[in-house]
């Protein structure tokens, strides 16, 4: 048995918006995801939330905005940490590695449906990276 069992995922929000002011340019669209993790324990599961934000409809140069949220349930197997990796790291690296796949394809889909504008392929993401990010721009905010 796994150490972390991922039991399943929700999307708990999904939506895309025209940009009624965008500008149509030659220049390439400049879009810059704003991505937050939320961590939930509840019993003997926790809920990790991984959100996406994506545009703008205050700018011209930006011709949507989309908005993605899913949620997973997680267990964690205590018994099985045989390398005492942690729970607070296992949800921290690994839950949101499995969950951003699900996002990546929400946002695909939903951008593709649109039929104005070609799919929008969420880039890869170094998952520690951005969590560290994460953490340094909170612990400034403080």
């Amino acid at each position: 048995m796994a150490v972390l069992e991922f039991k399943s995922y929700t999307v708990n929000e999904l939506s895309y918006r025209k940009n009624d002011l965008y500008k149509e340019t030659n220049q390439n669209i400049s879009i810059n995801p704003k991505i937050e993790i939320k961590n939930t324990p509840k019993q003997d599961k926790i809920i990790v939330t991984v959100d996406v934000h994506i545009g703008s409809l205050a700018e011209k140069k930006n011709p949507f905005i989309v908005t993605a949220s899913v949620s997973g349930e997680f267990v964690y197997h205590e018994k099985e940490d045989h390398n005492q990796v942690g729970i607070d790291t296992l949800i921290k690296k690994n839950a949101v590695a499995i969950l951003y796949p699900y996002v990546r394809s929400l946002v695909s889909g939903i951008t593709n449906a649109s039929n104005q504008f070609p799919a929008l392929i969420l880039p890869t993401i170094n998952v520690a990276q951005l969590l560290d990010e994460q953490s340094n721009r909170q612990e400034a905010a403080d």
